[in-house]
């Protein structure tokens, strides 16, 4: 959530200083993230509010637990706030990661990411 705020400040989007935005009542950023960074992935993968809180929000990480992480920043087509050309543009990039012994594993590291290397892929598939 950080390294986002501290781009929508860099880019001139917060209407507030950085450390406002952050703070536990400003939260400015979350206009275009409403989402947050990370969930579980199993069988309840959306079901995380009916979780039970000591399994989901404060529960110890363990090895074999498998969590998404996707930070993501949407632009409405409406928002007057952000520049006309990034209206209507919204992009997410997820790893998916598994809680090990040592650490974790990302299970998605092989997937592209830069925009050569998505474009490139889809040239392929599309063959």
């Amino acid at each position: 959530m950080q390294v986002l705020a501290e781009h929508l400040d860099a880019w001139g989007l917060l209407p507030v200083s950085l450390e406002e935005a952050l703070s536990a009542e400003g939260q400015h950023h979350r206009r275009w993230m409403p989402h947050g960074t990370s969930h579980h992935l199993g069988l309840d993968v959306h079901d995380c509010a009916a979780a039970k809180r000591e399994l989901y929000l404060d529960a110890e990480l363990e090895p074999g637990m498998v969590f998404t992480i996707e930070p993501g920043l949407y632009f409405k087509d409406e928002d007057l706030a952000v520049p006309e050309e990034y209206r209507g543009i919204g992009i997410r990039i997820e790893d998916d990661v598994l809680v090990t012994e040592d650490g974790y594993e990302n299970l998605s590291a092989a997937l592209p990411r830069t925009t050569d290397d998505v474009e490139a892929w889809i040239r392929r598939v599309q063959g």
